[in-house]
């Protein structure tokens, strides 16, 4: 490489050191991120191009942007939108479709955070110990997905129902039967949809309660008017501003 281009180079390093305050209800306080730069723009509008492979992706590469700019490495899924809101908003310009983000942005300052952080489920000698997963946590638990899924597995129609099993999964952080204790972290995808699919259906309600109020509490985020903001790859191409 040219001493030129490194010149350049160390140059837009240090221009990519400014940074953005995000507000994170979480935390009760504003943060510094790093703005959105041209190669993880292009991850992220490339990443959905391969199916349910791609979904997935899309997720990991949003939570790693998230974790890279922030330089917190305890964010939750409940503090994604705080930061991809003010990003794309930085990168991009307030509008998104028919949204602007300063109302998005404004609704993540004033409506309350009241999210439970874990949980536990009784059913006869089963416990279910449910808990709200980390960026990272949601990372590895993605790579495995993606490891554990074939390419012809996510042409499938069943691929919707995957994700709905992946999506329990994420929440489960522990199962107890008796005197027995299994740290879902600890084993195979594959083997934990096994034991998410033998739960007990009564279990689910509960379960899907949990999961919702942080569901809720995102689509209250991205709702202007009669508009709900959808954050996908759209979201950060350049087109969607026009």
């Amino acid at each position: 490489m040219s001493k030129n281009v490194s010149n350049f180079l160390s140059k837009l390093d240090k221009l990519a050191e400014k940074t953005i305050q995000v507000f994170v209800p979480s935390l009760k306080k504003k943060v510094p991120v790093k703005p959105l730069n041209l190669k993880q723009q292009k991850d992220l509008i490339s990443s959905v191009l391969d199916g349910l492979k791609g979904t997935l992706d899309f997720s990991k590469t949003l939570n790693t942007i998230i974790l890279e700019n922030s330089g917190i490495g305890d964010l939750k899924l409940y503090d994604k939108l705080p930061f991809i809101i003010a990003m794309r908003k930085d990168a991009l310009g307030n509008k998104a479709g028919d949204i602007e983000l300063q109302q998005v942005i404004n609704n993540i300052k004033t409506i309350p955070f009241n999210i439970q952080d874990s949980k536990t489920i009784k059913h006869d000698n089963l416990k279910i110990n449910l808990k709200v997963p980390g960026l990272r946590q949601e990372n590895i638990l993605l790579t495995k997905c993606e490891q554990d899924i074939s390419t012809e597995d996510s042409q499938l129609k069943e691929g919707v129902g995957l994700l709905y099993l992946f999506e329990l999964v994420k929440y489960i952080d522990s199962l107890e039967i008796d005197e027995d204790i299994l740290e879902m972290s600890e084993i195979r995808i594959n083997e934990r949809i096994k034991l998410v699919e033998k739960l007990p259906l009564h279990v689910y309600t509960e379960m899907s309660e949990f999961i919702e109020a942080i569901n809720r509490y995102n689509n209250d985020i991205l709702t202007v008017g009669d508009f709900e903001l959808a954050v996908d790859s759209e979201f950060f191409d350049t087109s969607s501003t026009d």
